[in-house]
């Protein structure tokens, strides 16, 4: 539901709601101006005309007054001059100012417009919530990129960190066999063991960013049909007979299936939100039907609330629970994003955006006394490998980063960010900041690694032309001389993006 939308809803409840009450209240003072008084229940200020005796037996059948009981609606209102003051069971002119109480009956209504309007969470003007859905799908598409299935696609990215890992046990290239010694020991027990649990971490990371985005739209989304409920609600109780009857009765205000488990990186992924996701979070509910029948004006006795002042209290009560209610989904949300911050500072960087391999080598270095292989082929089979993965995270960064054009949508009450919303961002930032380093790495590696077989090239001529054969083939396919370098861009943001 858009900001637009729900302006636009909002605004057309209350007015029926405003509608509605000022012809169920402009017939009660229709109803206590024939008893002879002007004491108006629920009145917010004294009558302007207070019923002298003499005009007390003219009210039973004044024409204005007997509109206001039987009739009431603004359409057929008459005019000031429709009565002339003639008192049938008197038969003498008096002083009739009915018409004068009913007008500002109908600035009561008005201001009740305006105080419930006031009193409902502000949550018109924003935010658009089809940018947020945008953003979890973007984020949702990272995630099922990342995640491994059964067939393990050599040319996805679960299939490719297997194969740089050693774990693909059926099409694993053997690239441990052929190379072995100190340099091949150091990429094997730092850079590589990092890439599978750094690809198991950032996708459930993408998996709960996305989470996140779907709660506040949700969050938001059920926040403004439930206010919509609670005005067509209202609506329908000023003239609900007692008790409450089936017909004309408003949908059931959404729930928000908040979350409250503890996120654990390692773990499963968080189910941030119940069963009552919508399909698209941007995606309008049907909206409520505000023309709803009010049916005949019946006696205050066979009603819900025979006294508006009643009414009013219960009013203000639901309110009070609609603020509640948001406040427990927002307090939750807030507990979600303080548990995946504490869960992130606990895990070290290398699991998260990879190994740093300007850091010392893992291995002491000390000579392997079996010395050591290589096979060129093989080894820039595995740089091909690691450009392959740099090529592949460039694309997920681009998607992570374009979540950030939702950022301004991240807003609660009065279209202000909350203290979990700027968190969310960034979070969004930090896990944007991973993939880029991750992506910087895999291409750092990626041509260490091609550099290495450079070396062992040079020292042997079988080598050397085996070297320079890859090396054309993939001039051949198009891959350049680095192999993927080309296609590879560590700025996610592309001029004439807008945030």
């Amino acid at each position: 539901m858009s900001g637009s939308v729900y302006s636009a809803s909002l605004s057309a409840a209350l007015n029926n709601y405003w509608q509605t009450l000022e012809r169920r209240w402009t017939r009660d003072a229709g109803q206590t101006l024939r008893g002879g008084t002007s004491q108006i229940n629920g009145a917010p200020s004294p009558a302007r005309w207070q019923v002298p005796p003499e005009s007390r037996g003219h009210l039973t059948t004044c024409p204005i007054v007997a509109w206001a009981v039987n009739d009431g609606t603004q359409a057929t209102r008459p005019a000031a001059d429709a009565c002339d003051g003639w008192s049938v069971p008197d038969a003498k002119y008096v002083e009739c100012r009915a018409h004068d109480v009913f007008s500002q009956v109908g600035d009561w209504a008005w201001a009740k417009r305006e105080q419930l309007a006031a009193a409902i969470p502000d949550l018109a003007g924003g935010p658009e919530l089809s940018s947020l859905e945008d953003a979890r799908n973007n984020l949702v598409a990272v995630e099922q990129a990342m995640h491994p299935d059964e067939s393990l696609d050599a040319n996805a990215l679960p299939g490719v960190v297997n194969l740089l890992s050693g774990e693909d046990k059926g099409n694993n290239r053997a690239w441990m066999a052929h190379w072995t010694g100190i340099a091949a020991e150091n990429l094997k027990v730092g850079f590589l063991a990092s890439v599978g649990p750094t690809l198991k971490n950032q996708s459930i990371l993408a998996k709960w960013l996305a989470n996140c985005y779907s709660v506040r739209a949700t969050t938001i989304h059920a926040a403004r049909n439930n206010n919509l409920h609670l005005i067509a609600q209202a609506t329908s109780e000023l003239f609900e007979a007692a008790p409450p009857s089936a017909p004309d009765t408003p949908k059931e205000k959404l729930a928000v299936d908040a979350f409250s488990q503890a996120w654990s990186i390692s773990g499963t992924v968080l189910e941030a939100v119940g069963s009552k996701l919508p399909s698209g979070v941007g995606t309008a509910l049907t909206l409520l039907d505000f023309a709803l029948s009010v049916g005949e004006a019946k006696p205050n006795e066979g009603l819900r609330f025979p006294q508006l002042s009643d009414f009013f209290a219960h009013l203000d009560a639901a309110v009070r629970t609609l603020h509640g209610d948001l406040d427990k989904a927002e307090a939750d949300y807030q507990k979600a994003i303080t548990a995946i911050e504490h869960q992130i500072a606990g895990v070290g960087h290398t699991w998260l955006e990879l190994y740093d391999i300007s850091q010392p080598p893992k291995h002491d270095g000390k000579p392997d006394p079996r010395g050591f292989t290589a096979d060129v082929v093989v080894i820039l089979e595995l740089a091909q490998h690691c450009y392959d993965a740099a090529e592949i995270y460039s694309g997920l960064l681009s998607k992570v980063a374009a979540a950030s054009y939702a950022d301004g949508q991240l807003v609660g009450r009065g279209v202000v960010p909350t203290a979990a919303d700027t968190a969310l961002i960034g979070l969004r930032n930090d896990v944007e900041s991973f993939f880029q380093k991750s992506t910087a790495r895999y291409l750092a590696v990626a041509d260490r690694i091609k550099k290495a077989a450079e070396k062992y090239a040079q020292s042997d001529a079988e080598q050397k032309a085996k070297f320079d054969a890859t090396i054309a083939d993939w001039v051949e396919v198009g891959e350049g001389e680095y192999g993927q370098r080309g296609k590879i861009d560590l700025d996610p943001r592309k001029e004439g993006v807008q945030n």
